[in-house]
């Protein structure tokens, strides 16, 4: 009996052992590598993808700078294509200018080539007159003097050079009262060296009117017509001894490029040619 009871209260020790569910001792279960905690065997992958993750913002960042950099020099780019276009459209322009000024300067030299041969064929037999050389001319130059006035020997003709400042207002063709009292010097020294000798009242101007073509012509025609309406009206010059002749722009003689060398271009030149008009 006392056996029995021995066995029976080991029994219920066991029991009472597992049902309290101990874990230790020699009925605790058994702890083998499967049963290890979820999160222990999470770990190194969790560092793994924080890495990748790290790496891959770090690569975003770079695109980032890479893709700002990329639209700068874009930006840049526009930039000096649109300088570039709108160089080339000046240039264009310019060239349009220049090829316009260019024929309108052909046009001009064509008409005055046309003048001067109407002159030459007028004044070969103008009323019944004939031409005939002088060579004498030369000689006769030392006897021009007109004080304020640049008088000049070229090639076979002998220029009388006036400013037309002194002789017009700014840019028309009204006479100033100075203008006449020049003027009446010039005929008197012609009347008194040259009575017989052919003159062409030549007048030219500066580039001031260059951005119309015909405006110098139609400025120096008025101011030569003026001179020669003076020398045969007050000077008393015979008409068929003068010719007149509107140069323009075209035979500057000093740089437009100051104002000294403008003011030079503005003039009335009058030329006295080798040949004399008898009859």
């Amino acid at each position: 009996m006392n056996s029995r009871l021995s066995i029976s209260i080991i029994a219920i020790a066991a029991a009472v052992l597992c049902a309290s569910g101990c874990k230790e001792g020699p009925f605790a279960p058994m702890v083998t590598q499967q049963s290890k905690p979820a999160n222990v065997l999470a770990q190194p992958q969790s560092t793994a993808i924080a890495s990748q993750v790290q790496d891959l913002n770090r690569r975003v960042g770079q695109l980032d700078v890479n893709n700002a950099d990329l639209h700068r020099q874009l930006a840049q780019a526009e930039q000096a294509r649109q300088a570039s276009q709108e160089q080339v459209s000046l240039l264009q322009k310019q060239l349009g200018d220049m090829a316009s000024r260019l024929k309108d300067t052909q046009i001009a030299k064509h008409e005055a080539d046309k003048q001067v041969n109407a002159i030459q064929a007028s004044t070969r037999a103008r009323g019944g007159a004939t031409i005939t050389a002088n060579n004498s001319i030369r000689q006769s130059l030392a006897m021009v003097s007109i004080p304020g006035l640049d008088i000049r020997q070229d090639g076979e003709v002998i220029r009388i050079e006036v400013p037309s400042d002194k002789l017009f207002a700014p840019g028309t063709a009204q006479l100033q009262i100075d203008g006449y009292r020049i003027l009446d010097e010039v005929a008197a020294a012609v009347q008194r060296t040259y009575p017989r000798q052919r003159i062409v009242v030549e007048s030219h101007t500066d580039d001031s009117l260059g951005a119309n073509p015909t405006a110098a012509h139609t400025l120096t025609n008025a101011q030569a017509q003026a001179v020669f309406q003076q020398l045969v009206q007050r000077g008393r010059l015979p008409p068929r001894q003068l010719s007149v002749l509107a140069m323009g722009e075209n035979h500057p003689l000093a740089s437009n490029a100051t104002p000294a060398g403008k003011a030079k271009n503005r003039r009335i030149e009058i030329v006295v040619y080798p040949d004399t008009i008898d009859g």
